[in-house]
C-alpha cells in the first residue's frame, strides 16, 4: 500500500489526499461561475413551462392512477420472488462496494503520499531560520553537532526500572 519507509499511517496520507483532492476542486469553482450567469434566463424559462406542465400532469393523473391500481396486485404477488433474489444479490453488491472503497481508500492513501513527499522535498531544499535563509537538515542525514560535552551517565539511568505492582484492593471495614 505505503511506498515509503516513513512510520505515517496510512489514514494520515489518506485524509492528505482527500485534502489535496478538496483543495483541486475548490480550485474549479470560478470557472463555475459562468454557470451563475444562465441561471436568470432558465428560471424564467422553467416559469413559462410550469403551468402547461402542470396542467398535463393533472390530465394525465386519473388515468395512471388507475393503471396503478390495476398492477398493484401483480405486483404483491412478485413481491416475495423478488426478495429472495434481493437477498441472493445483496452479498455480491456488498463485496463491490467493499472492493471499490478499498480502492478509492488506496487512491487517496497514494496521493496523500504524493502530497507530503513534495511537502518534505520541498521543506528540506531551504529552511527559513530567522530572518535568513539556510540550508536544512536533508532526511536521514545526521544531526548538526552539538560544541556541548555529553553530560556522563547516572547510574539510575543504566540500571533496570523497578517493576510495577498493584495494590491489592480492599473493603473499607463496615461498622456494626
Amino acid at each position: 500500500m505505503t511506498t515509503t519507509t516513513t512510520k505515517i499511517p496510512a489514514p494520515v496520507y489518506a485524509m492528505a489526499g482527500a485534502g489535496d483532492l478538496a483543495y483541486r476542486q475548490l480550485l474549479k469553482l470560478p470557472a463555475m461561475a459562468d454557470l451563475r450567469e444562465d441561471i436568470p434566463a432558465r428560471v424564467s424559462e422553467l416559469r413559462s413551462e410550469l403551468p402547461a406542465r402542470v396542467a398535463e400532469f393533472r390530465a394525465d393523473l386519473p388515468a395512471r392512477a388507475a393503471e396503478l391500481r390495476a398492477e398493484l396486485p401483480n405486483r404483491v404477488a412478485e413481491l416475495p420472488a423478488r426478495v429472495e433474489q434481493l437477498r441472493a444479490e445483496l452479498p455480491a453488491a456488498v463485496n463491490s462496494f467493499v472492493a471499490e472503497a478499498v480502492h478509492v481508500y488506496n487512491r487517496l492513501v497514494a496521493r496523500g503520499e504524493k502530497v507530503v513527499d513534495a511537502r518534505r522535498t520541498k521543506t528540506t531544499k531551504v529552511a527559513k531560520v530567522g530572518g535568513t535563509r539556510k540550508p536544512a537538515v536533508k532526511a536521514g542525514s545526521a544531526a548538526p553537532k552539538s560544541t556541548k560535552a555529553p553530560a556522563k551517565a547516572t547510574k539510575a539511568a543504566t540500571t533496570k526500572p523497578a517493576k510495577a505492582t498493584t495494590a491489592k484492593r480492599t473493603r473499607p471495614a463496615v461498622s456494626k
